[in-house]
């Protein structure tokens, strides 16, 4: 009896992982952060419907047909897994914070004038390590989720936004570069200390 409780409850948390960071990466993200465009925003949403709805049937007929362990929720995977997805979740909404603050609290111009609408160089928390904490963040976040559900449908998910995630970060790396002579030379692109 106590076993179909805890699957409900291991089931609940770890979809509402997936809901909360679907509405904070679908809705709340594009709303928040300042485009040069407003159709960056619409773009945001519109690119994300079909990976989403794939992403979410594919790990929510996994959670509603898996069967784990009544203690799982003890298990060092679960653990790690959550562990791994609220820090990758907390690195991601700073970061993003961070980003649209770039404008306001002004930095490293990128033409030495003082407009509000140039670029700038991020400063602070992993930004001193990494050009895209961002995507490191929800690249942890996917992995701690398929560690946690220790699922192929967790790993594929991760595969997916590592493929998307590792050459996105590598040109926002080159471009900045590119664009800031005095860049951080040993800032990584994506990963701290490695890459």
């Amino acid at each position: 009896y106590l076993s179909i409780y805890l699957s409900i409850y291991l089931s609940l948390l770890v979809s509402c992982c997936i809901c909360f960071d679907d509405l904070s990466r679908g809705l709340i993200h594009p709303a928040i952060m300042r485009y040069s465009s407003r159709t960056v925003q619409l773009g945001i949403v519109a690119g994300t419907v079909v990976p989403n709805l794939l992403y979410s049937f594919i790990n929510a007929d996994w959670i509603s047909s898996a069967v784990y362990d009544d203690k799982y929720y003890r298990d060092p995977r679960f653990i790690i897994g959550i562990l791994l997805f609220v820090v990758g979740y907390v690195v991601n909404r700073y970061s993003d914070l961070k980003l649209r603050s770039l404008r306001q609290n002004g930095g490293v111009l990128l033409n030495g004038s003082s407009s509000s609408n140039q670029y700038v160089i991020p400063r602070g928390g992993l930004f001193e390590l990494i050009s895209c904490p961002n995507y490191f963040g929800e690249m942890l976040e996917w992995f701690g989720w398929a560690i946690a559900t220790w699922s192929l449908a967790g790993l594929v998910w991760w595969a997916f936004c590592s493929a998307t995630f590792i050459p996105r970060a590598q040109h926002n790396h080159k471009w900045y570069q590119e664009q800031f002579p005095d860049y951080p030379s040993d800032r990584k692109a994506l990963i701290p200390y490695v890459f």
